[in-house]
């Protein structure tokens, strides 16, 4: 005889079947976000290195012009 209220063995392991389902797809979804994620920050270094190296390319430049500017005998004055 069943009791009102009480669940039977198979409607526990549905139930808790059931949550593990809803716990993984949840994983799912966090992991697909961090994965997002990682892509976006990666994304940004990469472009934060390639405005560095301009940069770099830039100051490179500016300081040979000045090197020889002052190797001709000129001051900057």
């Amino acid at each position: 005889m069943q009791y009102a209220g009480v669940m039977t063995a198979e409607e526990r392991f549905e139930r808790i079947e059931a949550a593990l389902h809803g716990i993984v797809e949840a994983q799912h979804i966090q992991a697909d976000a961090i994965s997002q994620l990682v892509r976006i920050i990666g994304s940004y270094a990469d472009s934060a290195d390639a405005r560095m190296k301009r940069i770099e390319e830039n100051l490179d430049g500016l300081i040979r012009a000045i090197t020889a500017e002052h190797s001709n005998g000129k001051s900057g004055r």
